[in-house]
């Protein structure tokens, strides 16, 4: 419905392809966050914002975008700059709405007012910016890059709970958790019948019983024919016991999530 976001968006992708995924993933979420909103044209306004919120990055040198080590103090600011970069190219491009924009510019700006480029603090930050800005960092830490190995959904999810009311607006942090579930679609994790599943969707209205894969036999160590149970199903004998790192058991749980 908007040409011009969709050929920025390809234009990043020609840039730097993590980028372009990561912001896929964010674009997506964001819509999920908001699927509250019944005004349609703002979510799709939300979605743009998200979509193109790393726009910016077009101009930030590649061999700086992929950096295996940490960055230097120079560097990191010239990162930075790629804030400013996108503002600019969608407000020269034009046909962006302000709420997209406001994605662009606020998407690191910070609850206590750590973040940049302007430094904005509480509600300062608009709530599409507090949203895009808790998305991002999830979207971000769970992913894999060349200097960094994702973390696991639940983890990142306790790190934002920990981070909650001090980098990032206590109340949308909630709101976000109950959005993913407090089991997010793509983790492992243990069942009390002695298997390990990977939860394949959630239920927005009954968050502790998902839908899950199973895919292991702990006590045989041994792979199985893939079967669904869906947890908030009467008379299912599952239930979740635990979470488990994938590592431990060699297995990565997005090789499983379709058949």
């Amino acid at each position: 419905r908007n040409p011009d976001a969709i050929i920025s968006l390809l234009r990043l992708k020609q840039a730097d392809n993590y980028t372009f995924q990561h912001s896929l993933a964010v674009g997506t979420l964001l819509i999920g966050f908001n699927r509250s909103q019944e005004d349609r044209s703002i979510v799709e306004q939300i979605g743009i914002g998200g979509f193109l919120h790393d726009i910016g990055k077009m101009k930030v040198p590649e061999k700086l975008l992929n950096k295996p080590g940490k960055l230097t103090e120079q560097e990191y600011g010239m990162m930075k700059q790629h804030v400013e970069y996108g503002c600019e190219f969608l407000e020269e491009k034009g046909g962006i709405s302000p709420i997209s924009i406001s994605i662009v510019a606020e998407h690191h700006e910070r609850y206590d007012g750590s973040g940049y480029p302007r430094g904005l603090k509480g509600d300062e930050i608009s709530l599409y910016g507090q949203m895009a800005a808790i998305v991002d960092v999830y979207d971000a830490m769970t992913s894999n890059r060349v200097y960094h190995t994702g973390s696991e959904p639940t983890q990142v999810l306790q790190n934002l709970q920990e981070w909650s009311g001090i980098k990032f607006n206590r109340k949308l942090v909630h709101h976000f958790i109950r959005t993913i579930g407090i089991y997010p679609v793509g983790s492992l994790v243990k069942l009390e019948s002695g298997y390990l599943a990977v939860v394949v969707d959630q239920h927005h209205d009954n968050l502790l019983h998902p839908k899950v894969r199973i895919i292991f036999h702990i006590d045989t160590s041994c792979f199985i024919a893939p079967k669904d149970f869906d947890l908030s199903k009467p008379g299912n004998h599952h239930r979740i016991v635990s979470f488990e790192v994938p590592s431990r058991w060699g297995i990565n749980p997005r090789h499983h999530m379709r058949l």
